[in-house]
């Protein structure tokens, strides 16, 4: 029964504009519809009150419409006026002047606009006509650059150093053009960093991060002067089922010239730690760390069950260059 209702929507649907089959050309017309489809035969039964015209009604020419009268097909021409498709863009539009024929006049359709190119099109008497546009500016998705229009020439300036720029307005435009977390150092090697923290019992505090990945945050500051150190430290929590890949990363302003040191101790009994590739290295106090110029990822063991611990984190230069500006990744 779904297949047999199936198939007549099927045909209700394809055969809707049916012309009316006459049993006795002379008699007056049946209101049913014959189809066949895989040698069967279903009824169709038409709106009533419509003209019912074939499907292969010949296509009307231009300005024209399909009218049916009586179940035979005709053509019909459109209102004087009617607007008729026509060339895109081109400033002009084609109407019917009521006889069937089109008609060429003058339209506000001006071509399609080139976004940021601080011009646009207008229709002049039938043409199209570039304007310069101050309005249409250059959008480069950058925060740190000012999309303007210079004498029609499309141009992104680079903001003042330290813009507020980025989610929220916290982070600061450099020279470049890009947009980071920290601010930019120039060649008076700034320091925007916390002091003093020049040894591992001065250490700045960072507080206390759990090791969910998304627990962690970043330091900006610069070694100044060849005999300069920073220290950090922070109480590393172990969360229940959470895992503990403390990484540390350096991101030197200039490229090169920085080392980043993590040393750990295990709040509770022993302590093992596996540099994976960055060099073993020992705290001032003692502590088991390693050390890189970019990147430590210690993999940390501690008896038992809890992996919890305090973690000190080293930057400082070992080739004693004199200005390193750095930011300073971190998580437990």
């Amino acid at each position: 029964m779904r297949g047999e209702a199936a198939a007549i929507g099927i045909i209700i649907t394809a055969f809707a504009g049916a012309c009316l089959f006459h049993d006795d050309p002379t008699g007056p017309a049946t209101d049913t519809a014959a189809s066949t489809s895989s040698g069967t035969t279903t009824e169709v039964v038409p709106t009533a009150g419509e003209d019912q015209c074939p499907n292969n009604c010949p296509a009307p020419g231009p300005c024209q419409e399909v009218t049916c009268t009586e179940g035979v097909c005709g053509v019909a021409d459109l209102p004087e006026g009617t607007v008729w498709p026509s060339t895109p863009g081109d400033c002009r539009q084609d109407v019917c002047d009521g006889q069937g024929g089109l008609a060429s006049e003058f339209a506000d359709d001006p071509p399609n606009q080139v976004p940021g190119d601080c011009q646009r099109f207008v229709c002049e008497g039938g043409d199209a006509v570039v304007m310069l546009d101050a309005s249409d500016v250059p959008d480069d998705d950058n925060d740190c650059t000012d999309d303007t229009c210079e004498d029609g020439t499309p141009t992104n300036t680079v903001k003042a150093m330290h813009t507020a720029c980025g989610p929220g307005g916290a982070e600061y435009c450099h020279t470049d053009g890009a947009c980071r977390p920290c601010k930019q150092v120039t060649d008076a090697c700034e320091d925007y960093g916390q002091e003093p923290h020049d040894n591992q019992e001065t250490a700045q505090n960072l507080g206390t991060i759990t090791d969910a990945d998304d627990d962690g945050s970043f330091v900006c500051a610069t070694i100044k002067g060849k005999n300069d150190v920073d220290w950090y430290t922070f109480a590393g929590d172990d969360a229940f089922l959470n895992y503990v890949d403390p990484v540390r990363s350096l991101v030197q302003q200039n490229g090169s010239g920085g080392r980043v040191c993590v040393y750990l101790q295990c709040n509770g009994g022993g302590t093992s730690i596996n540099c994976d590739g960055a060099t073993p290295d020992t705290a001032p106090l003692g502590q088991k760390g390693c050390c890189s110029a970019t990147t430590v990822a210690p993999k940390l063991n501690c008896d038992g069950l809890d992996d919890s611990a305090k973690v000190w984190i080293r930057v400082d230069t070992p080739d004693n260059l004199a200005c390193v500006p750095y930011q300073l990744d971190y998580h437990f």
